[in-house]
């Protein structure tokens, strides 16, 4: 909850350095009622050593700006501005209450993490107890996935796993993942087709083993055979045609989301979609627009990651949302 105001006025060439003695948060920065010149300034803050640029404002164009960060206790941070202009900061402080921690996460077992409902708790819940080290994030997964080390490319460079592979390769390596998800089975049709036809050869031997009227009976047997000989063949080529060839690959089908991202589904998964906040296992293969392939990890252990917490690219961020174990 939220409780009691915080202000800090940044004037050109001056920093503010502290460590947070009570977690408060910056809900917004403006410059003053007078400003020196008509230039851009912007506000600096510096966290675990390194600066960031929280906003810019220039007079006459953008002259305030919405802000939502919060700074626990124990950091240390240093506020200041770039350009001529005096910035005006303000936000609150946080308290938290813990009658309603207890409410909201159970009193017992919050220690070591029991009797938590996963199914039904939010991201921030999950978050907030990740940060309070009731939770050890290395202890969730997406999926049945035994193994959730954490795993990227700078790992994959280091061990000598990541090199160029040429298309021929990369087709090999596609076709042959598409090819253990087949189950091999004879077409329903051709199946009948064959039925059929072992019956008919059946009728046709017993009317020659009949004894009356053999010379009859044989010219008769002699054309039934013929006729379900023909049927069976244009019926193994019918089924044959409609086979789909060994080596076609299914059309993808491709989707184009908000911001330009394009997402082609080749292979459909299974299970539930992966949701943004969860940590992810990705085997992958990067190319340019030109085809060449710059990255992959296609065998071993998956490049592990948080969904939507900006680790990776805002493409994988993006696309990665809604997908199953297995998809392509």
């Amino acid at each position: 909850m939220f409780s009691g105001f915080w202000g800090l006025k940044i004037v050109p060439g001056k920093t503010y350095t502290q460590t947070v003695d009570a977690a408060f948060r910056v809900s917004n920065a403006s410059l003053s009622e007078e400003v020196a010149n008509q230039n851009r300034t912007s506000v600096l803050l510096t966290v675990h050593q390194k600066r960031f640029v929280l906003c810019s404002l220039t007079p006459g164009k953008i002259e305030q700006q919405t802000l939502d960060i919060t700074l626990s206790e124990g950091e240390e941070i240093t506020f200041e501005s770039s350009g001529d202009n005096e910035i005006h900061l303000v936000g609150n402080f946080i308290a938290e209450d813990e009658d309603d921690e207890d409410d909201m996460y159970g009193s017992s077992g919050e220690e070591d993490g029991e009797d938590i409902d996963f199914d039904n708790i939010t991201p921030e819940e999950l978050q907030d107890l990740i940060n309070r080290g009731v939770i050890d994030p290395s202890d969730l997964q997406l999926g049945d996935d035994e193994s959730d080390e954490d795993y990227d490319s700078e790992d994959a460079e280091t061990d000598g796993r990541i090199r160029e592979i040429t298309e021929e390769e990369e087709d090999e390596l596609v076709d042959e993942a598409m090819s253990e998800d087949e189950e091999e089975e004879k077409p329903v049709v051709e199946v009948k087709i064959k039925q059929q036809a072992d019956k008919k050869r059946k009728a046709v031997k017993e009317e020659v083993e009949q004894p009356e009227a053999p010379a009859k009976l044989s010219k008769k047997a002699k054309q039934a055979e013929k006729k379900a000989k023909q049927q069976a063949e244009a019926a193994a080529a019918a089924a044959a045609s409609e086979k789909p060839k060994q080596n076609e690959k299914p059309k993808a089908k491709a989707t184009t989301l908000q911001g330009g991202v394009v997402v082609e589904t080749k292979t459909e998964g299974a299970g539930a979609p992966a949701k943004k906040g969860q940590r992810v296992g990705m085997y992958y293969i990067g190319k340019l627009t030109n085809g060449k392939v710059f990255d992959q990890n296609t065998k071993g252990k998956p490049f592990w990651f948080r969904l939507g917490a900006g680790e990776v690219i805002k493409g994988w961020d993006t696309g990665i949302i809604g997908m199953k174990k297995g998809e392509e």
